[in-house]
């Protein structure tokens, strides 16, 4: 019997629908039934295990997921001292970059994971697959996904039509201000200041407080949007005020409709540091802008920054000669 734990004798309670269980717990059910002859199923799953097993497997969202997988491409490479043999994994970094390919078989596994709870009707009803909210790296090095002006005009329009009457608003959030979606749908409106163009994020996904910068027309939307509601009730919520909507469907059906394929609700980020970057903004200000730690995960756009950087070096060097 394989599974995640640590503990060589540890045993595998069953799990039942309708109770409430860790990742951990449902990644060491999963491999206890692993029938497949994938060797390194178990050590990809630990990964997320180590990043999310204390978390409830329902409440992971597509923004715990691609962390993870954001986290993995930092890591790198590894190398397992210990040999397959050994019980004691000694893994050690090569300094060395994961080929997306790599990346992508981690995605795979906890897609696999989360679909088997799924198909054995573990999770809550409605419930949908988060890894569907990230992105699949591309194996042809090509750049990252972002929706170019027509593309996003396209989707607005498509969103408008929506049965989910705040959508376009959402997409819109989410292409001016960057935020990642956990942070978009816990926003209240008590944490928005709509008169002084401020939306107040209290917990994001790096544990610091936010400030989102709101546009002139997605703050009237949101004042139109509001109506009676009481201050603690979520912004995109659906019909309980205090429940953030799932909305993947309706997401799903305005990308359709606008005829835009290979983009997820998490390409809207992208987007937004895509069109910074074009428009000559430094790596500081686009991480600062996205919430970031470091400039690492931020030089994905820097390729963006070229042709902004040679007109700056022109106007500069052209003076001078």
């Amino acid at each position: 019997m394989r599974h995640i734990s640590d503990e060589k004798s540890a045993v595998i309670v069953p799990l039942t629908r309708g109770q409430i269980f860790t990742l951990k717990e449902l990644a060491d059910t999963y491999m206890a039934c692993y029938q497949g002859g994938d060797r390194q199923q178990a050590t990809r799953l630990a990964y997320f295990v180590t990043h999310l097993g204390t978390k409830a497997a329902h409440e992971i969202d597509g923004d715990d997921i691609q962390d993870v997988l954001d986290a993995l491409q930092r890591r790198g490479r590894v190398h397992n001292r210990g040999g397959a043999s050994r019980e004691a994994i000694t893994l050690v970094e090569t300094h060395k970059p994961l080929k997306p390919a790599s990346v992508n078989r981690y995605r795979t596994t906890i897609q696999a994971l989360l679909t088997w709870g799924r198909k054995r009707r573990l999770m809550p009803k409605g419930w949908m697959n988060p890894v569907t909210d990230t992105e699949r790296l591309p194996e042809d090095n090509v750049r990252t996904r972002y929706l170019n002006e027509a593309e996003y005009l396209r989707l607005l329009k498509a969103s408008k039509a929506s049965y989910w009457k705040k959508l376009h608003v959402l997409i819109k959030l989410a292409v001016t201000t960057g935020a990642r979606r956990g942070t978009l749908m816990g926003l209240r409106w008590a944490d928005v200041d709509i008169e002084g163009l401020r939306a107040f994020a209290e917990r994001t996904k790096n544990g610091e407080p936010f400030v989102l910068v709101l546009q002139d027309d997605v703050a009237k939307e949101l004042k139109s949007l509001r109506g009676a509601s009481a201050a603690d009730e979520l912004i995109f919520c659906g019909r309980n005020p205090f429940k953030p909507m799932n909305f993947e469907k309706a997401y799903h059906n305005a990308m359709a409709n606008a005829g835009i394929e290979g983009a997820c609700f998490h390409t809207l980020r992208h987007t937004h540091a895509s069109w910074l970057a074009k428009q000559g903004a430094p790596l500081l200000a686009i991480a600062d802008s996205l919430g970031h730690k470091s400039l690492e995960m931020t030089k994905r756009y820097a390729h963006l920054c070229v042709d902004s950087r040679a007109a700056m070096l022109s106007r500069v060097f052209a003076a001078a000669a």
